[in-house]
């Protein structure tokens, strides 16, 4: 017997719950594409540190449960797997003058696209009436973190859109490069300069360098969140260039210049991957790729083997177009998904039709 779809919202969920929905997604068939959404589940249980800005560690899972005979409340604990349609994440944003609720989220394995739809509304007509009352409706907008397109297409066919992104592809890897043989402390001569090149941490300091070369619109706050607190401390490098005849590990880092340098979404994502102008064309950012992605493996086979299971990737989102970090993740190994793509959109909270 089927039953209709139904919305359970959860709160501040129990490091259980979190770890069952984190295992069910990453065993399901929609492969890698459910990383973003188990990596911050992940998250949520290692570190007692919130999403940045977003309290996006709620719970929305849309089922089709069976009433229970005593009455009882559907609850994580009482679903079954096969009860669950869609699992994502929830939140409003804190920071002031930025106002906004966000939402994640991936259909469990085997759903219909009829049915996927119908969750996703559901799912976002209850987040709806979660947000604050103060919030604007014609101004205030839900933010897709990472929306697949089976999704994306359709929320931009029944509403409109407030701003889009550009889409982006999914790259993964189960292994780390290994090419060239850097990892953290390692250090290089430049042949031609004689500049000495050495692999360090993020540090404070390094972040308006890194706002210089931004190609998202991400602030020092953010920032310092993937690069300063844990487990993103672990998860990140700064590749340092030191003047010709500087030995870098006996001289302060502030003689060292930062060249190229990646990091870690709070997703688990690798993040942020540049080289500066006058240091590219050396091979830096690939080598920050192997870097960190042998960091985030070994980190994610270490605390989350229970989680991740035989399905423990390296992951991260190109831009359509950018040639340059293309070629950087295929030359590390890294194969693209080639289904769904992604987008981050925008769209009014009175967009979105609430359900009687």
């Amino acid at each position: 017997m089927s039953h209709p779809l139904q919305v359970l919202l959860v709160r501040q969920q129990t490091t259980d719950e979190s770890l069952r929905l984190a295992r069910l997604l990453a065993y399901s068939d929609a492969g890698p594409t459910v990383m973003p959404v188990v990596g911050q589940l992940f998250r949520s249980v290692i570190t007692s540190r919130p999403c940045y800005n977003t309290p996006i560690d709620n719970v929305v899972v849309v089922h089709r449960a069976a009433p229970r005979p005593d009455g009882e409340p559907v609850t994580l604990a009482s679903l079954a797997d096969t009860d669950m349609v869609l699992v994502g994440l929830y939140g409003t944003a804190r920071g002031d003058g930025d106002n906004r609720g966000t939402f994640s989220a991936r259909p469990t394995a085997g759903r219909t696209e009829a049915e996927t739809n119908e969750a996703v509304r559901l799912a976002l007509a209850a987040i709806k009436a979660e947000m604050p009352s103060h919030l604007d409706p014609e101004t205030s907008f839900i933010m897709y973190a990472g929306c697949p397109t089976p999704i994306l297409d359709y929320i931009i066919k029944e509403m409109p859109l407030l701003w889009g992104d550009h889409f982006y592809d999914m790259y993964s890897s189960d292994k780390a490069p290994t090419q060239f043989g850097v990892h953290m402390g390692s250090s290089w001569v430049d042949e031609q300069t004689g500049e000495t090149f050495f692999v360090d941490r993020i540090r404070v300091s390094d972040i308006d360098y890194m706002l210089a070369e931004k190609t998202v619109d991400y602030d020092f706050d953010y920032l310092e969140f993937i690069t300063q607190t844990y487990p993103f401390t672990e998860l990140n490098c700064m590749i340092r260039a030191f003047p010709k005849g500087v030995d870098p590990p006996t001289a302060s880092h502030e003689q060292g210049e930062p060249a190229s340098w990646v990091s870690t979404h709070q997703d688990f994502s690798i993040a942020l991957l540049a080289t500066r102008d006058k240091f590219r064309r050396r091979k830096l950012a690939a080598k920050c790729v192997e870097v960190v992605s042998r960091l985030q493996l070994e980190f994610m086979r270490k605390h989350g083997l229970d989680v991740f299971g035989p399905n423990i990737l390296s992951f991260g989102f190109v831009k359509d177009g950018n040639v340059a970090s293309i070629r950087t993740m295929e030359g590390c190994g890294f194969i693209k998904v080639k289904e769904p793509r992604f987008m981050w959109i925008g769209i009014k909270l009175a967009s979105i039709p609430s359900v009687e």
